[in-house]
């Protein structure tokens, strides 16, 4: 998640977009907002076909974070792996810095998805088994990538930034005594060649497409890719199957699990009970949340914005009531 304050500042005017397209073949007239979230996202045609510009602000993601995610997915376009293409830039880059009085932001472009985005209650059990078949084919690619000699993210420093975040909030005990445990179970899982390597640490049904020509999922987004256990994937990826806790939903989670198994095997001890990347997940989410409201003046600020920030802390709140302490808990309203 941005800053707040940069995405009130990205948006006003379409400012930074505007700058940007300008370095791309675009056809006049078609830029739109599509979304902001962890990036800013616009879309736009070029002859008539969609494609989508993104952009960051410099203290929301460095420039070597986003060179190591378009490093990836280039390797894994180069095995044959459906993903998005970035494309480059009419000054033959694939990564663009524009200044701006606010400051520098990096701005891709890429194609679009080929095929459908499928929600989980329209997906068939071919659909669930394809979709653990496209993450097991996905990090079988992995295990023979080599990163570039560039920094590029982990699961340590992902951590790190969480325990940055936390000591800013002295009230925050509980979470981080949540962290250093995170740390000492993360230290003692096997590690290597079948067990770790890039993720895309997002591998929801809203980031792949469906194409039923082929039979076969695209992947987008991978923004949040890192060095970590596949397992990780595989935890985020069906997490909202995890939550529903009953009988057809574990159904669908054997689905998926079946067809990763018969591409690549799994990690079978964290299958039954993936807390331990859970807790990864959620302590992560927290401290981005966090960091993304901190220096925000509501007095000054859009009203759409205090309303997001609203919702934000809401989720903040649900992640702490999760993982407080006895020695912290207070009663929970039944009605939240």
């Amino acid at each position: 998640m941005m800053s707040l304050r940069n995405m009130v500042r990205g948006l006003e005017y379409d400012a930074p977009a505007k700058q940007l397209i300008a370095l791309w073949e675009h056809d006049a007239g078609t830029l739109k907002f599509w979304r902001a979230s962890s990036n800013f996202v616009y879309m736009f045609e070029l002859n008539g076909e969609r494609r989508f510009l993104r952009f960051i602000h410099e203290e929301d993601n460095t420039i070597n974070n986003i060179r190591a995610e378009l490093d990836f997915m280039l390797f894994l376009l180069s095995q044959g792996y459906p993903a998005v293409a970035p494309v480059r830039s009419t000054n033959g880059d694939l990564i663009e810095t524009i200044s701006t009085k606010d400051g520098l932001y990096y701005g891709v472009v890429f194609e679009q998805a080929k095929g459908r985005q499928l929600p989980l209650e329209e997906m068939s059990d071919i659909h669930y088994e394809q979709w653990g078949q496209s993450l097991a084919a996905l990090h079988l690619i992995s295990e023979q990538y080599r990163p570039p000699a560039v920094e590029y993210r982990s699961w340590r420093d992902a951590l790190n930034f969480v325990s940055s975040v936390l000591e800013r909030y002295p009230g925050e005990t509980g979470l981080r005594q949540e962290l250093e445990r995170l740390r000492r179970e993360l230290s003692e899982l096997p590690t290597g060649k079948g067990h770790t390597g890039f993720i895309h640490y997002d591998f929801e049904t809203d980031n792949i497409f469906y194409n039923d020509e082929l039979a076969r999922y695209c992947a987008i987004d991978f923004d949040d890719s890192m060095h970590h256990w596949f397992m990780m994937d595989v935890a985020a990826a069906i997490s909202d199957l995890y939550e529903q806790e009953d009988e057809e939903a574990r159904g669908k989670i054997g689905q998926f699990l079946a067809g990763y198994r018969s591409v690549k095997p799994l990690d079978e001890q964290y299958t039954s009970d993936p807390f331990i990347f859970q807790k990864f997940s959620d302590l992560y989410m927290f401290a981005r949340l966090l960091r993304s409201i901190e220096g925000m003046d509501d007095s000054s600020t859009p009203e759409w914005a205090v309303r997001l920030k609203d919702r934000l802390l809401g989720f903040c709140d649900r992640i702490r009531e999760r993982y407080r302490t006895a020695s912290e808990s207070v009663p929970i309203d039944s009605n939240n």
